[in-house]
């Protein structure tokens, strides 16, 4: 009944896109012109924390916010910020690598993980949603694909621990006018919705539970990407929550 509902929420809100499709499709081709363009850092998109007990090897899988768009250096994104919090806090050395690209939606996040060989990582961490916002990925794909994605993961390594970010607040981004910012806005909280319900079903994966402020400050200069002070945020979240799960994990198995 909850599914039903859900998809119905799916089909009025291609309806109401639909309606107003005129004006909303100008505002996008405007956005699309106006926003600046940010790049990822060049350098090498992997590396090493050193500490004094057991190895951990750490993947950032993802889009733009993991490739780490606007950001100098790898070390400053999310997933380096991630490891080195996660070596100082456990005093591990950390490995870490990221797998991302910008623009890409979670279908195709899955197609990159396909073309991987082994992978051989303890903890994953996932942050994906925001083109598939952008494009209006129905619930129901969107819920598939997160489904298909642990079981490629359970394919190609042996049972990391998986952590998926909230979905991106696209409704609180500044360079987004109304109201395509409250049709983006509903739709974001439809895939967070989906991805809720089916995370806190039986698949082996993780939802990081915190939430952030979405004042100017956590935006970079394109009103798009997060800013160093988000990153910094998330990454201690990321890194509290992986060494916790971890930690139960290890109790668990004991």
């Amino acid at each position: 009944m909850i599914q039903t509902i859900h998809y119905l929420k799916t089909l009025i809100l291609y309806l109401l896109f639909f309606f107003f499709s005129p004006l909303l499709l100008t505002q996008g081709i405007w956005l699309k012109k106006k926003v600046l363009r940010l790049h990822p850092p060049i350098d090498h998109p992997e590396g090493v924390f050193n500490g004094k007990n057991q190895e951990l090897k750490i993947l950032g899988l993802g889009e733009s916010t993991m490739a780490g768009v606007g950001i100098s250096k790898h070390t400053e994104t999310l997933t380096g910020l991630t490891a080195s919090r996660m070596s100082q806090l456990m005093n591990r050395t950390l490995h870490w690598k990221i797998l991302a690209e910008s623009g890409i939606k979670i279908d195709e996040m899955n197609e990159l993980i396909k073309r991987q060989s082994f992978l051989e990582v303890d903890v994953i961490l996932i942050a994906i949603g925001g083109n598939d916002i952008f494009k209006l990925t129905p619930s129901w794909k969107w819920e598939l694909s997160i489904k298909h994605c642990v079981s490629l993961f359970q394919e190609k390594s042996q049972h990391p621990l998986i952590i998926f970010s909230t979905v991106p607040p696209v409704g609180h981004f500044p360079a987004i006018p109304h109201p395509l910012k409250l049709v983006y806005g509903l739709w974001a909280n439809l895939l967070q919705d989906s991805m809720n319900r089916i995370l806190n079903s039986d698949l082996e994966a993780y939802l990081l539970i915190e939430d952030f402020p979405k004042s100017r400050a956590f935006f970079l200069e394109d009103g798009v990407h997060p800013s160093p002070l988000a990153y910094r945020l998330w990454a201690e979240a990321l890194a509290r929550q992986s060494i916790k799960l971890l930690q139960t994990e290890n109790v668990s198995s004991a």
